[in-house]
């Protein structure tokens, strides 16, 4: 009995019936076969005439998305509409470009509009916007920069296309490489009457991101720079034009680098251009507002000077090993107060104003980090991935060095078949360092109790940088648990996108001061060392069958590594979309020690045995290594990897 896919209906139907009767809904049900090719499969979003799906393509035996318009005569002509449809979807099926997302099929099937697209399941920028909290620069220019390309390559069509619904929701992330690519060419909003605006159930562009001309029924090229500049303003400022005028209680628009401090004052003319109510004084083309944009960030001043903390540069492979990614974020001269980085001659902190002369007097102190990855005896390939980050905090007051720890393995299918597990375990490792390192290292604009003043000695004006808010242990802990469930939910997409079987384990751990928070999914374990006792206990918790049993009390803790059982896991991640998080908040004191290690390791070296090589090694590398040689000798056939810090 088809149910109605979407979660505010979910009305159930006989068998064979193809769409929701429910006036407020009509979404097509699953199973349904649309145009006698696209079984539908799952709902992928709802709009206001129609919805979207992932769909299987039974011709070319593949998953697409489908994006289905519903005609309903009450609201158009339905003869209109479907003419206005085809020749705006045939005019999208034109476009190819990189950062557009392709048309691939168009049609009609009775009173459903439809046109098939790729599925892209990078998220869309809306989902990367967050309330005053403005993107990092680099990453606002280069998706500007695609943006432009994207809307020029509209522009230039022969038929004169303009885009009319430029919004953040509409700009999709590529999966692969991260791109911006435009969506929905407001093929619904042309096929309708564009000059009367009372017609029910229509609406012409986005609030917000509306151009005035457009408002008033007369869409043209420059509408879009208008969108892009709205865009382009709540990137930089993490806030809409209106929010920023009600937050402000300003008579005007606030200019986006007296919002962030970050921002070079060249850049305000740039934006607040390209919203001109005139549609005349805007940009001719993306390319000449991607070019002034460009070159107001690109000029010979401080604002533009990289930063070694920049997250948006890519990770460094360590050259021992494919399987550990290891990074350090030094900041060259940082300021005591605020954390940023300056040149090696300034005397005073390009952000806060504060004197350089003092020293960071724990910028040295940084964790000590020993680490290492085995292939084993008999496995062919090593499907552990292993995560090292130490740096310096700059969302915290004072700033304080961290270490951000992750250890992923990748498991295998029955008999053990290969499923893509050492691609599972890099994209969970790349996938925490995405999601960590901009909370720990993002610029202090992005943050908000800490208020220092700049004076100009000159004028007596001051200036007040923005507050930002210091993290609680709460805080912490919710970090690596959204970086763990995220990491779960990119490789259940990609299975569900490459109808692969990719599986893996993760463990996070994120030390702070004597603090550490840690996140988990399967059976990659951390261990607590304490100095000063001499124990060594387990923080995190196996989930398999095994440990089940152990739990019940119907096998003993010792019978755990012989059992079958242990290689049994209920929990993993890309099992599903949602799966429960193990958290632990653990205070640790100096010398104490961390241990991160995948189960290749614990199956072949008991508590006791792993206790007596830390308690006899000061060295963290050395312990790593000679854990790895234990199990290696203890006849260990899986990959072998572990990760040591000892508290400073």
């Amino acid at each position: 009995m088809p149910r109605c896919l979407n979660p505010r209906c979910q009305l159930d139907y006989p068998p064979g019936t193809i769409q929701c009767t429910n006036p407020f809904c009509q979404c097509v049900l699953p199973e349904s076969i649309i145009a006698g090719r696209y079984r539908i499969e799952t709902l992928i979003g709802v709009g206001g005439m129609g919805a979207v799906y992932r769909v299987s393509d039974t011709f070319e035996m593949e998953q697409v998305a489908l994006k289905i318009l519903t005609l309903t005569a009450s609201v158009v002509d339905i003869q209109v509409a479907s003419e206005r449809f085809r020749r705006e979807a045939r005019y999208a099926h034109q476009l190819k470009h990189k950062n557009i997302v392709p048309v691939l099929n168009f049609g009609q099937d009775k009173d459903l509009l439809f046109i098939s697209m790729p599925i892209i399941t990078g998220g869309t920028l809306k989902s990367l916007l967050k309330a005053e909290h403005p993107l990092a620069i680099q990453q606002t220019q280069r998706y500007l920069n695609e943006l432009a390309e994207a809307v020029d390559a509209i522009h230039n069509h022969p038929q004169q296309i303009v885009h009319r619904d430029i919004k953040p929701s509409n700009l999709l992330i590529h999966q692969d490489d991260g791109r911006l690519m435009v969506a929905d060419f407001g093929i619904a909003r042309a096929m309708q009457e564009e000059a009367p605006l009372t017609q029910r159930g229509w609406h012409l562009g986005t609030e917000h991101y509306i151009a005035p001309e457009q408002l008033h029924g007369n869409p043209e090229p420059a509408s879009d720079m208008y969108a892009m500049g709205v865009i382009a303003y709540q990137m930089l400022t993490g806030l809409l034009p209106f929010q920023a005028v009600v937050k402000n209680q300003a008579a005007e628009l606030p200019a986006p680098s007296d919002l962030n401090l970050a921002l070079p004052p060249a850049i305000n003319d740039v934006i607040l251009r390209a919203m001109e109510i005139d549609p005349q004084l805007r940009y001719s083309s993306g390319q000449d507002f991607a070019q002034a944009l460009n070159n107001a960030l690109t000029q010979d001043t401080f604002y533009s000077e990289p930063t070694i903390l920049d997250t948006s540069k890519p990770m460094l492979i360590a050259q021992s090993s494919a399987n550990i990614m290891t990074r350090t974020m030094t900041p060259e001269n940082p300021c005591w107060h605020c954390g940023q980085e300056n040149r090696s001659t300034s005397r005073f902190c390009r952000r806060c104003g504060n004197s350089l002369g003092e020293t960071i007097p724990i910028i040295t102190t940084t964790y000590q980090v020993g680490y290492g990855s085995d292939i084993g005896q008999q496995a062919q390939d090593n499907e552990d991935m292993l995560l090292v980050i130490q740096g310096l905090c700059q969302t915290l007051i004072p700033p304080h060095p961290f270490t951000l720890l992750a250890i992923a393995d990748g498991l295998r299918g029955p008999q053990g078949a290969t499923t893509g597990g050492h691609e599972a375990s890099r994209l969970a490792i790349e996938t925490v360092a995405d999601i960590v390192l901009p909370l720990l290292a993002g610029s202090a604009s992005s943050h908000t109790p800490h208020s220092p003043t700049l004076r100009n000695t000159n004028t007596q004006q001051t200036y007040t940088t923005p507050t930002r808010t210091v993290p609680t242990e709460a805080m912490l802990t919710q970090w690596v648990n959204d970086a763990v469930r995220q990491a779960n939910q990119v490789i259940y997409h990609c299975n569900a996108d490459y109808d692969t079987e990719m599986k893996s384990t993760l463990t996070v751990a994120l030390i702070y001061k004597h603090s550490i928070a840690i996140a988990n999914i399967g059976d990659s374990r951390a261990y607590h060392y304490s100095q000063r006792q001499q124990t060594l206990r387990q923080l995190t918790r196996d989930h398999t069958f095994a440990a089940n049993l152990v739990e019940a009390k119907l096998m003993h803790a010792n019978e755990v590594y012989n059992s079958p059982k242990r290689h049994q896991h209920y929990r993993y991640l890309g099992q599903n979309y949602q799966i429960p998080i193990d958290q632990q908040q653990e205070h640790l004191e100096v010398n104490d020690l961390i241990l991160l290690c995948t189960d290749g390791l614990w199956h072949m070296l008991r508590d006791e045995k792993i206790q007596e090589i830390i308690s006899n090694e000061n060295d963290p590398q050395q312990i790593a290594q000679e854990l790895i040689d234990a199990a290696n000798a203890a006849g260990e056939t899986g990959n072998i990897s572990a990760i040591v810090v000892r508290i400073q």
